[in-house]
């Protein structure tokens, strides 16, 4: 039987991709969000956007998750909103505070007021420090002795986040999950994180040029994996919730930008792609807390299992899911 998911950023990437895989599983959605879908996400939502509420409001003011939750009344919240623009939060980190965690504790608190039976935020691999071990499971240390988690605001933000999650659950009850994802990929996204210029300026025959990152890692994570763990977490029993925190992620070893601008040159031979060597100084902090993800307790707690953990079929997916995007969208 379908719930009613009520999910903040629907109109996002990330937000996007978990709408259109809700409704596919029979649930119904709405998205509160402060704009509608634009450009790519509503191209992905067409199949299934009559299904799909629309509310207009951000998270930042609580009178409009209030006025939401109350008219909806959702089984559940996906709480996926938050502005990710690093460059934009170092410069207004305030943004921080008002959007990544006070709109977070508006959601909280609403879902407190009208008893929501479950809420899913979705964290980051921003909030861990420097690496202690590997593979990283969700047990690893947020704060050392010397040092916090390893983003700025934004990591602050979601840290911060994470704890008023706890303090809800262990206050009043919430029923909690926590997705910290892993470098999301996928028609859609908004940062480009390598993989998005070089798979779409390929397919649109232009050159990508990068002067440094080639050695760069990351655990490229398919938002199509992302979303299978969004609908996994909805749908879980309650008596069956253990562990409340997982990555989303491949838990694989880590791909460099190298070997991904090598993938895409292979899936598309003409690719024009040269990326230099050396680390940049957002790379040299980011570095950091990029490790081996351990999702051991996702697989065994919510069964998930990437379908996407080779980075090649990754890409070949992403590959043929922009094709069809500018083929439908050019007509």
């Amino acid at each position: 039987m379908g719930q009613n998911i009520m999910l903040t950023g629907g109109s996002g990437f990330i937000g996007s991709h978990v709408s259109r895989s809700l409704v596919e599983h029979g649930h119904k959605v709405i998205n509160l969000d402060v704009k509608e879908p634009a450009a790519e996400a509503k191209w992905w939502l067409q199949p299934v956007a009559d299904q799909i509420k629309f509310v207009k409001g951000g998270v930042d003011e609580l009178i409009n998750v209030i006025a939401a939750v109350k008219a909806y009344q959702p089984d559940a919240i996906i709480h996926t909103a938050a502005v990710c623009d690093l460059s934009e939060l170092a410069g207004r980190h305030d943004i921080a505070i008002k959007v990544n965690l006070i709109g977070t504790l508006n959601i909280l608190e609403a879902a407190r007021i009208f008893s929501v039976k479950r809420l899913i935020y979705f964290s980051s691999i921003a909030v861990l420090p420097s690496l202690q071990y590997e593979p990283i499971d969700v047990n690893h240390p947020v704060f050392l002795a010397t040092e916090g988690p390893g983003e700025g605001f934004y990591g602050a933000g979601k840290v911060a986040s994470e704890a008023l999650c706890w303090a809800y659950k262990e206050e009043f009850g919430l029923d909690l999950i926590i997705i910290r994802p892993s470098a999301v990929y996928g028609v859609g996204q908004g940062f480009p994180i390598f993989i998005k210029p070089m798979v779409e300026n390929s397919v649109n025959g232009l050159p990508t040029r990068f002067e440094t990152g080639k050695e760069f890692p990351r655990d490229y994570t398919h938002v199509d994996d992302i979303t299978q763990l969004a609908v996994k977490a909805v749908e879980l029993s309650p008596d069956k919730v253990k562990d409340r925190v997982f990555y989303g992620a491949t838990g694989q070893p880590l791909v460099t930008a190298g070997e991904v601008a090598d993938t895409v040159k292979e899936l598309i031979p003409d690719a024009d792609i040269e990326i230099g060597s050396g680390l940049s100084e957002q790379d040299l902090i980011e570095i950091r807390y990029r490790g081996v993800l351990s999702i051991k307790n996702a697989q065994e707690h919510l069964g998930f299992k990437p379908k996407y953990a080779n980075i090649h079929d990754g890409i070949a997916n992403y590959i043929e899911t922009y094709r069809r995007y500018i083929s439908e969208t050019s007509r």
